[in-house]
C-alpha cells in the first residue's frame, strides 16, 4: 500500500485530482480522498468522505468547517491547533487552482477564525505573499501587527511584499526593525543583505 500511496501523494502534487482520488480511495485515506474531491469542486462527495472519518481525523473535522466558510457559514468553531496546522493549506490549495471565490470566502472568514487562533492574520498574510498578492498581503500583516506588534515574522514578511513591490527604503526599514528587536533573527539577516545588495546595485547604474 504504500507504493499505492506514494502515486497517489505524486498524482496530487501534480494537480491529477482525478487520479489522486481513485488511489486514495483504494488507500482507504478518506481524508485525502475528500481533498481531492473538493479541488475537483465536488463539494457533496467531499463532505462524505470526511464525515465518514470525522470522529477520529482532525484533519476531516477541519475539512468540513472549510466547507461551510467556503459559503460563509460560520458554525462551528475550529480548534487553535486546527488553524494553525491547515488555514494556510486550504487557502494555497484554493489560490493555486483558481478557485478563486472560495479563498474570498475563507478570507473573508479572518475575524471568525482569529478567535480560534489569533495569528490566523499572520497566516492568511504568508499565503497572500507566496502567491503574489503583495498589497492584500501588507494589509493582512498590519491587522496581525496590530495585535502582536513585536512580531519579527511579520515584519519580516511585510518587509519582503514591500521589497518585491519595490520600495527599497521601507523594506529596509522594516527590516531594521526586525533586528532591532531580535538582532539575531536569521532569515532577516539574510534577507537585510538581499535588500542592500539590491539597493547598491541601483545607485551603481
Amino acid at each position: 500500500m504504500i507504493e499505492v500511496e506514494s502515486k497517489a501523494k505524486e498524482h496530487f502534487y501534480n494537480k491529477e485530482y482525478n487520479e489522486a482520488l481513485k488511489l486514495f480511495i483504494k488507500d482507504d485515506n478518506k481524508y485525502a480522498a475528500g481533498l481531492c474531491s473538493l479541488l475537483l469542486k465536488k463539494e457533496k462527495e467531499a463532505k462524505n468522505f470526511w464525515v465518514q472519518n470525522k470522529k477520529h481525523c482532525p484533519a476531516c473535522q477541519f475539512g468540513l468547517i472549510v466547507l461551510d466558510l467556503i459559503k460563509l457559514k460560520m458554525n462551528k468553531q475550529p480548534s487553535f491547533f486546527q488553524t494553525r496546522a491547515q488555514l494556510e493549506i486550504y487557502l494555497n490549495l484554493f489560490l493555486e487552482n483558481n478557485l478563486i471565490e472560495w479563498a474570498e470566502n475563507l478570507i473573508s472568514c479572518c475575524d471568525f477564525l482569529y478567535r480560534s487562533n489569533p495569528e490566523s492574520y499572520k497566516f492568511i498574510a504568508r499565503t497572500l505573499y507566496s502567491n503574489g498578492y503583495f498589497d492584500l498581503a501588507i494589509t493582512f500583516c498590519k491587522k496581525s501587527l496590530r495585535l502582536f506588534y513585536c512580531d519579527p515574522e511579520a515584519f519580516l514578511i511585510l518587509s519582503q511584499c514591500y521589497f518585491l513591490k519595490g520600495d527599497l527604503k521601507e523594506a529596509l526599514d522594516l527590516i531594521n526593525k526586525v533586528l532591532n528587536m531580535v538582532y539575531d533573527y536569521y532569515p532577516a539577516i539574510l534577507f537585510k543583505k538581499i535588500i542592500k545588495n539590491q539597493i547598491d546595485k541601483k545607485y551603481e547604474k
